[in-house]
């Protein structure tokens, strides 16, 4: 036997399995590389979708905070004939009457500069929204008055306010 076949034959023998180990490796690297993309994916689709959710949890939770404002304001001062449309800063004002035995006050609400403003005053006191409280901003403020229902109008949406005394009209 020739000596030099046979170191030659044993040398090509031990890089087979060395072809095979680099083979073995890069499969696991691409099989690494691939579980980490789609690792990625699913973690930007879960960002995604949390802060869609996010976003859709606090527009609702602004409408029926400004909701509840309004509702509050207009079932706090629910009485017969309580109710009327005033001339406020920058447009109509919803008008709550309450009568006291030390005189007649106005829960006024109205918009001005961009804000939804509640002012409680003595009646028939000119409009200061320096004296008001501010609830919301809204570009939009708008409502109408059909006996036993008021609907108002803002940029989050309209509500409709069931009043519990009958006003006898509408405005």
């Amino acid at each position: 036997m020739n000596i030099n076949y046979a170191v030659v034959s044993a040398f090509e023998r031990s890089k087979a399995p060395e072809q095979q180990r680099s083979t073995s490796r890069l499969f696991t690297v691409v099989l690494m590389a691939v579980f980490f993309i789609v690792l990625m994916f699913g973690l930007a689709a879960g960002a995604n979708i949390y802060s869609s959710v996010v976003s859709v949890k606090t527009h609702t939770d602004d409408v029926h905070i400004q909701a509840g404002l309004l509702a509050n304001t207009v079932h706090v001062n629910d009485a017969i004939f309580a109710v009327e449309q005033g001339k406020g800063p920058e447009g109509p004002a919803l008008v709550l009457i309450e009568a006291l035995d030390t005189g007649t006050f106005e829960t006024r609400i109205y918009q001005y500069e961009g804000t939804i403003y509640q002012e409680y005053a003595f009646a028939g006191r000119p409009y200061n929204p320096g004296n008001a409280t501010p609830l919301f901003k809204s570009e939009v403020f708008d409502f109408s008055f059909d006996g036993e229902l008021i609907t108002m109008t803002t940029d989050k949406g309209t509500l409709d306010v069931a009043l519990r005394s009958n006003q006898g009209g509408s405005l």
